[in-house]
């Protein structure tokens, strides 16, 4: 695999996941995504563009731990058909994006790669943008909005505060993992960082979605949960504090489109956060879907609240 591979032509394994998706969400090669690289501090970031010319929002659609900017594609479509323009990149090591160097890749580079992508697309047309994270891609929006306060509006499937221990322990695969694993991890970084390791060891990867067929898609995914990440980033994602609380967070509106039935993230962990936002904020709850939300009436409900929160933006 070359350094710049491609998903249109070299890595097609994210064309399996298309026939979970209704006909007018899926990805095909009419009408794929425009594939664009951005190179920033020794970084070098895949980016899926789905372009809309006369867009008046633009999206950046942030993926979570075992996914990348590909696997969203449906979801970016429908976005599209709608008439906004969505960018999707791949957070390193995620995806094809990758670094000069293990040693940089923490999480605060992640919040540090979004906040340069809304300079660089604010500078390229002057389009507001909008921040869409999936599963803890919701947080990390969040912490986006937070140090760049140049979005429009904040969308999100869970909020998970990892700065909680209870929060931690629902990630992880069991408590021993989440408990002595992170006091490992704080105790030793000068020995563990560097170590890699896959998402699939240190979460629960395999609730990702309720649908098991798309379940060990993804798992197998090199691309998405089967990427092997340094325990630096795992460490830095654990740590992380929100630098605005969310009793203080007035960047812009929020909206939280939360599956219903998401044993990864079941709401009750979501809703003390979104609760205290301070912001305009609204909550609707998919029916029937899962951390990956695929099912009816849920993905319905998600494409009307999310349409009907950008409107209200324009």
């Amino acid at each position: 695999m070359n350094e710049f591979s491609t998903y249109n032509d070299s890595v097609v394994y994210w064309k399996q996941y298309q026939k979970f998706f209704p006909t007018e969400m899926q990805v095909n090669d009419s009408n794929l995504p425009i594939e664009e690289w951005m190179t920033w501090n020794n970084a070098h970031i895949h980016l899926d563009r789905m372009p809309v010319l006369h867009s008046r929002l633009k999206i950046i659609f942030i993926h979570g731990a075992g996914g990348n900017g590909r696997l969203l594609a449906p979801y970016a479509r429908m976005l599209q058909k709608y008439g906004y323009e969505v960018v999707a990149p791949d957070l390193p090591p995620y995806g094809l994006s990758h670094t000069n160097s293990v040693k940089a890749l923490e999480y605060q580079l992640w919040i540090d790669i979004l906040t340069e992508l809304i300079d660089r697309e604010l500078k390229r047309d002057g389009k507001p943008i909008i921040l869409l994270g999936t599963s803890i891609g919701g947080m990390l929006a969040y912490h986006v909005a937070a140090q760049s306060k140049q979005v429009k509006g904040l969308i999100a499937t869970t909020f998970v505060d990892t700065s909680h221990a209870e929060f931690r322990d629902q990630l992880a695969p069991n408590k021993l993992i989440s408990r002595l694993g992170k006091l490992l991890l704080d105790k030793f970084p000068r020995l563990l960082d560097s170590l890699q390791i896959s998402v699939n060891h240190v979460s629960r990867m395999q609730l990702i979605t309720n649908n098991s067929e798309m379940t060990n898609l993804i798992m197998k995914d090199a691309h998405a949960a089967g990427t092997k990440i340094p325990l630096r980033l795992l460490r830095t994602f654990l740590n992380m504090k929100p630098v605005i609380k969310p009793e203080n967070f007035d960047v812009c509106p929020v909206l939280l489109v939360h599956p219903e039935l998401d044993p990864m993230t079941p709401y009750r962990f979501s809703r003390p956060f979104f609760d205290n936002i301070k912001s305009k904020k609204e909550c609707v709850i998919l029916r029937g879907a899962g951390h990956f939300p695929i099912e009816q009436p849920g993905l319905e409900q998600m494409n009307a609240a999310v349409l009907s929160f950008l409107k209200r933006l324009c």
